[in-house]
């Protein structure tokens, strides 16, 4: 009967009464059946359903350039360079703006004395008065807010570019406290399986107490070395996302490998792009404003003209007349030279800045690339002359340890030599990534060059 009774049209009129009334059918379909077909249907469709789960979400994570690009557009000190940016903007405007006019009223012979007692012997003049700027001085004044405003937009490229290289590095410390994180528990499994061993020794009476407490205290150090691990990257995490103003919880695992490659990269390559630095743009834009400024005050030296015109009402009857003049100041003192020479003294000093940040730039460059040279070098010298012996001295003692030909002292101590090999060799291909960083910085922000060696398979 509730089979008939449930008004189909009025079910199937949303998607929610639609399942409802279909699972309200499967229902009443159940019910007619035997009890033991019954619980096999329930038994499959539990089994279908379990089938078709959601397939499990992907770990979230950021690469370098998402990084980047985030900080680009979210880090609070570039915001602020921005409105100063608008700022400069406005000051173009505002100097391209001529002089107001002015309107005087002068008012003459009223509350004096004898006939010119009271008001009776009043006379107004009413009169406009216009500044007339000469030496182009609206041109100039505009010149030099533009150079302002370039010198912001270069002030605002150079802040962008100090983040960025910084966000690189932070990046890199990021990722290598990631790795160290990894590394680190390598070390930590090896420690448990040696005390393992060491403890089916001793119940074999094989080994001796003092093994075990050896094993023991390996077996702590490696937890405290991934406990520390794990600290540093929780503080690198942190300082990463202070870049762009989040939290540790916006810090997903980073994307990329610390490595050092076979080869260097071709050091003309980076040159040619270190004359394009945000610093050399600013530089010569300082120049450029300095010239701007020379010329206006060159220009202050020329004297403005004003002008004036109106009307002058006398006391007897309605008579009017008009009046006019000019005024022209007369440069005996001031002539703006101190100005002229103060502007003078500062283009000079700004070309000179020029000279002095190429040679800073180069000088950075080539401790940049020293480092990465040295980094290279000794992780080649690790992995081709030190890593094998090393590992193969570690087997070695492994199978005599096991042989029972050398105390566990000796197991432990070629263990720790490889460990400390390993780990020198990840702190090297960390130095040879902020070396990278450092050159990436001087001759391109947007990393191409990191980004292809974290990215490395």
């Amino acid at each position: 009967s509730l089979w008939l009774i449930m008004p189909e049209g009025a079910c199937a009129r949303s998607f929610p009464g639609m399942c409802f009334f279909l699972f309200f059918r499967f229902i009443m379909y159940l019910s007619c059946l035997h009890p033991s077909t019954r619980t096999a249907i329930c038994l499959t469709t539990l089994m279908v359903s379990a089938g078709f789960r959601a397939p499990a979400a992907p770990t979230p994570s950021l690469s370098l350039p998402e990084v980047l690009q985030r900080v680009t557009d979210l880090n609070p000190a570039l915001s602020a360079e921005r409105f100063r940016e608008r700022a400069a903007a406005a000051r173009i405007e505002q100097a391209n703006l001529r002089p107001n006019p002015t309107l005087d009223l002068s008012l003459e012979n009223f509350v004096g004395t004898g006939a010119l007692r009271g008001i009776d012997g009043l006379e107004a003049t009413v009169q406009a008065n216009q500044l007339l700027e000469r030496g182009n001085k609206r041109e100039k004044r505009v010149a030099l807010a533009s150079t302002h405003h370039d010198i912001t937009t270069r002030t605002f490229a150079v802040r962008q570019a100090d983040i960025l290289a910084a966000t690189a590095e932070a990046y890199l410390a990021t990722l290598g406290a990631q790795q160290r994180v990894a590394f680190a528990t390598e070390p930590l499994q090896l420690a448990r399986r040696t005390l393992d061993a060491v403890e089916a020794r001793l119940a074999a009476a094989v080994a001796s107490p003092a093994e075990v407490a050896r094993a023991r205290a390996a077996l702590a150090t490696a937890r405290s070395e991934a406990a520390l691990a794990e600290a540093a990257l929780t503080r690198t995490r942190t300082a990463l996302a202070a870049l762009w103003g989040g939290t540790l919880d916006d810090v997903p695992t980073l994307t990329g490998n610390l490595q050092v490659p076979a080869t260097l990269p071709a050091m003309q390559d980076f040159l040619a792009r270190l004359p394009d630095h945000p610093r050399i743009d600013l530089a010569e834009a300082t120049v450029a404003r300095g010239r701007a400024s020379l010329e206006l005050a060159q220009a202050h030296a020329v004297q403005d003209i004003s002008i004036s015109g109106g009307v002058k009402f006398f006391r007897e009857g309605s008579d009017a007349a008009l009046v006019a003049g000019v005024s022209v100041p007369l440069p005996i003192r001031n002539k703006n030279q101190g100005n002229i020479r103060a502007a003078r003294e500062s283009l000079s000093g700004a070309e000179l800045t020029v000279t002095t940040v190429r040679v800073e730039l180069r000088a950075a460059f080539n401790a940049a690339w020293q480092d990465l040279v040295a980094a290279h070098q000794q992780a080649t010298a690790i992995r081709n002359e030190v890593l094998p012996p090393t590992q193969e001295a570690a087997a070695v003692v492994r199978e005599a340890y096991d042989q029972g030909q050398l105390p566990l002292i000796d197991l432990l101590d070629a263990q720790r030599a490889l460990i400390d090999l390993q780990r020198q060799l990840l702190e090297t291909a960390a130095a040879y990534g902020l070396a990278l960083a450092r050159i990436d910085a001087l001759t391109d922000s947007s990393f191409p060059s990191l980004v292809s060696l974290i990215n490395r398979p």
